[in-house]
């Protein structure tokens, strides 16, 4: 994570104070780094500009005592450039959709790493979304900042059901999402 994008958030009171939450430890938002092998290239790179995501850092639960997905919550801040826009200074309907959809993977990733951690493998992320149902609250500025957050509702067998929205980090939501998972059987 670059460090210019944490001191940027930490100028803006409401993220401040969710970064100082003892409860969350920062990560890196490992989908925005580019990979030799294409993956995550449309977060890494497409949206990784000034025009599109200008800044994207990520925190996670404290992980606790669940053994398939030890880590049950994860936000990304997001600053948003004019370059994701479906209407003037509104964000296109399929970029909000997209980023409900990338920080269940940044949370499912988070857990990935975590269990395998703790078995002394690498394994890796090994789900794939299934369905994702979005409900659109009210537009979403941008240029402008964003909170996405995601949680795991349930598992069941190889489906894990999450939710997620984007808000304004104040009480305001923008859209929110319901999303299942699906594991597979072996990393492909």
């Amino acid at each position: 994570m670059a460090s210019s994008d944490l001191a940027l958030f930490l100028q803006i009171p409401w993220s401040a104070k969710l970064l100082a939450d003892p409860d969350f430890e920062l990560i890196p938002t490992d989908s925005r780094t580019p990979k030799p092998t294409t993956e995550d290239s449309f977060i890494a790179e497409t949206l990784q500009s000034q025009r599109t995501v200008r800044a994207w850092i990520t925190q996670h639960r404290v992980p606790g005592d669940y053994p398939s997905c030890p880590i049950r919550e994860a936000r990304s801040f997001l600053q948003l450039g004019d370059g994701v826009c479906g209407f003037p200074g509104v964000c296109h309907g399929g970029m909000i959709a997209t980023l409900l959809d990338e920080v269940t993977g940044v949370l499912l990733t988070a857990n990935a790493k975590e269990v395998d951690n703790r078995a002394g493998t690498s394994v890796g992320l090994t789900a794939f979304t299934a369905y994702l149902n979005v409900s659109y609250k009210k537009p979403l500025p941008a240029p402008g900042f964003a909170l996405a957050v995601a949680k795991i509702k349930k598992i069941e067998g190889r489906k894990i059901y999450i939710s997620s929205s984007l808000e304004d980090g104040l009480g305001a939501v923008f859209a929110t999402a319901e999303i299942m998972f699906i594991e597979t059987l072996a990393k492909l």
